[in-house]
């Protein structure tokens, strides 16, 4: 399968070696405006490089791209990609604002392309397996939950499109914490309303801090706190708390920890921990994380089979229209926003 990838930042250049190691994948071409990067990559042998995407993807006809851009391009590149029933992969989060990508969500609909927005958390194998687990119900109903997810990123005023609201339609909500808007959405189901505070701290245009309470159907509540902007967290990390009926459970980057009150479908009563070295599985090359390939793969997998991925356009269109919420509760000091 001949693959071609647009962007080649710090994204494009994982994803574009991950594709180079994938059997049964060719990476063919490689789009970029910076004429410097582009200097680094024109050594590759049989790799074609372009300055102009649009051109790359008329001369190539890839049976698949990956779009790793900064968020305001995404949506006119992926509908690109739509027009000419090329199957796409983009990058997080899908676009500036949800409304934003509705002509996208209709195109891609209606020519039934795969797609999938890059929610790799999904493929992290804690993360994984507390789905799982959730979804398997030994946890009974559920009744609250509180998750965090901190970096330590900015400590003074950024620079670049990411700060700037008008191309990254926000700050650390929706260029961080949809990862864990995807799962929770995931782990939890549909979203009834949202109630959302944020803080400009360092800086001016965008969140820097963010702490939301979530409404789902089916009566579930919890919040999540967001930052950019925590000390001592030199990799992005995840914690999320579930209180259930039957016992608590408590996953991480690292650690899925199951407490339970008494013995539930070949769970033991008390604690059951997982350790990400005990679920590992291997995977054909390694960039920046195993969770990357499976999602790679799994995304050429769909394609070759012309099946879906549960992690596609349409889900992450929905991803927005949570972001969106949370921006306009938040607008208005907390006021709770129905979806």
């Amino acid at each position: 399968m001949k693959v071609a990838v647009v962007g080649i930042g710090k994204m494009g250049l994982l994803h574009a070696g991950i594709m180079n190691a994938l059997d049964g994948v060719k990476l063919g071409a490689i789009s970029d405006t910076s004429k410097l990067l582009l200097g680094f990559v024109k050594s590759l042998k049989d790799l074609v490089v372009y300055e102009d995407y649009i051109k790359m993807l008329d001369r190539e006809k890839p049976e698949a791209a990956v779009l790793a851009t900064p968020v305001f391009l995404h949506v006119p590149m992926a509908m690109e990609c739509a027009k000419r029933n090329i199957s796409f992969l983009v990058e997080k989060p899908l676009s500036v604002t949800s409304a934003d990508a509705d002509q996208l969500v209709g195109e891609v609909q209606q020519r039934d392309l795969t797609t999938m927005v890059g929610y790799m958390m999904r493929y992290v194998e804690t993360f994984a397996r507390a789905q799982e687990i959730i979804a398997s119900g030994v946890l009974g109903r559920l009744i609250t939950f509180n998750a965090t997810i901190y970096v330590s990123q900015l400590f003074q005023r950024g620079k670049g499109w990411r700060y700037n609201k008008k191309e990254s339609g926000g700050g650390v909500v929706i260029g961080q914490a949809t990862h864990l808007i995807d799962l929770l959405k995931w782990y939890f189901g549909q979203i009834e309303s949202v109630s959302a505070h944020t803080k400009n701290w360092y800086s001016q245009e965008v969140e820097d801090f963010a702490h939301v309470h979530f409404e789902f159907a089916g009566g579930l509540s919890g919040w999540f706190d967001s930052s950019w902007s925590i000390r001592n967290h030199r990799l992005l990390e995840v914690t999320i708390n579930v209180h259930a009926e039957n016992g608590n459970l408590t996953v991480t980057d690292d650690l899925v920890k199951l407490f339970l009150d008494k013995r539930v479908d070949g769970h033991p009563q008390g604690w059951t921990n997982f350790s990400k070295p005990d679920l590992f599985q291997g995977v054909a090359i390694d960039l920046g994380g195993p969770q990357y390939t499976r999602q790679d793969a799994d995304f050429i997998a769909a394609v070759k089979n012309r099946r879906k991925v549960a992690s596609d356009v349409k889900n992450a269109y929905e991803v927005q229209k949570i972001v969106d919420a949370i921006y306009l509760s938040a607008s208005k000091h907390g006021e709770p926003v129905r979806l």
